[in-house]
């Protein structure tokens, strides 16, 4: 099986055959496989089935309230908007796909469903909404990686220790050890 890659590191991979890999981008929908997702079912406790999260069910502070507006969804808290809820297609069955969280109007953080029904990543940004930091989760919400995009270094949390990986493809050379093992 390919592995999946992210489009914006192929230059680190420009000596490898193209039948080993395939690039774009990994946003928790694909049924393909990305070292992101090899990395989360490594450390996942339980195996899971395709269910989508339906917007009812996902999990909010209490007094908050989630209904859908045209297309998509928000989250409200005393009038205030406190989330963007964007379904997956068929946008009529509800599922989310992601939720962009808001601070008086500033979108400082979108967390992505997967195909399971999971919170599988989430982005972090900064005021001007330059991507600073992804984090991914594990099926127990714990955070397993995270990516600091302005240094460019990968973090694995294991249950010990953190490995530090400062290229792409480092990391992904780390993952590919799952694979094989």
């Amino acid at each position: 099986m390919k592995l999946l890659l992210e489009e914006c590191y192929k230059d680190e991979f420009d000596d490898l055959q193209d039948n080993e890999y395939s690039f774009g981008h990994e946003d928790g929908q694909n049924t393909v496989l990305s070292p992101y997702r090899v990395l989360i079912n490594h450390y996942n406790k339980y195996q899971y089935e395709y269910s989508d999260l339906f917007y009812n069910n996902l999990d909010i502070p209490e007094f908050w309230y989630v209904y859908p507006e045209g297309l998509d969804g928000k989250i409200m808290y005393h009038g205030d908007k406190k989330a963007n809820i964007y379904f997956k297609e068929p946008v009529v069955k509800r599922n989310i796909h992601k939720v962009e969280w808001l601070d008086n109007g500033f979108n400082y953080k979108t967390d992505y469903y997967d195909l399971y029904g999971l919170k599988f990543f989430s982005e972090y940004y900064d005021q001007n909404m330059c991507l600073l930091m992804t984090s991914f989760y594990t099926d127990d919400n714990k955070e397993v990686l995270t990516i600091h995009h302005q240094n460019g270094a990968f973090l694995v949390n294991t249950n010990d220790k953190t490995n530090v990986f400062y290229s792409y493809r480092e990391f992904v050379q780390y993952v590919e050890s799952f694979m094989k093992g």
